[in-house]
């Protein structure tokens, strides 16, 4: 038997090398693509998902407003904290009991008078099965 050996072929490794990486790359772009379009969809779902309290806070004088709107919990909602970057606030001042039905608006009396700058501000909401979420933080000018 014979064995007929065949000359290497550098054009045609060259060929199949290119190839190769062409493939490659296809599938990668492939799989980019996929996961940014599965990301997407995920990030939409989860934005027009009806979050847990919508919630609105504001400054006045020398009080900080919460309004209370929506949300898929607002009936399991039973106290507010309001937490200031860098301030210690008294307990009995930043907690307060949320609206019996659930909407409607909570006073957090006297408690910026003397505070100045820009400050981030969070409102906590406790549930009536005793767990805390973070609703709100937005950073709000003191002057």
């Amino acid at each position: 038997m014979a064995l007929i050996y065949k000359k290497d072929d550098r054009k045609g490794t060259r060929r199949l090398a290119i190839g190769f990486f062409i493939i490659i790359v296809i599938i990668v772009l492939f799989v980019a693509v996929t996961l940014g379009v599965i990301g997407t969809g995920h990030m939409m779902h989860r934005m027009l998902d009806d979050p847990d309290v919508v919630m609105h806070v504001e400054i006045s004088g020398g009080d900080v407003i919460v309004t209370i709107y929506e949300g898929r919990r607002i009936d399991d909602l039973s106290m507010l904290i309001l937490e200031i970057e860098g301030v210690s606030i008294p307990s009995s001042m930043s907690t307060m009991p949320a609206p019996e039905n659930g909407e409607g608006i909570v006073r957090f009396s006297n408690i910026c008078t003397q505070i100045t700058g820009s400050r981030e501000v969070g409102v906590r909401g406790v549930y009536t099965d005793g767990s805390s979420s973070l609703l709100k933080m937005s950073t709000i000018k003191f002057t």
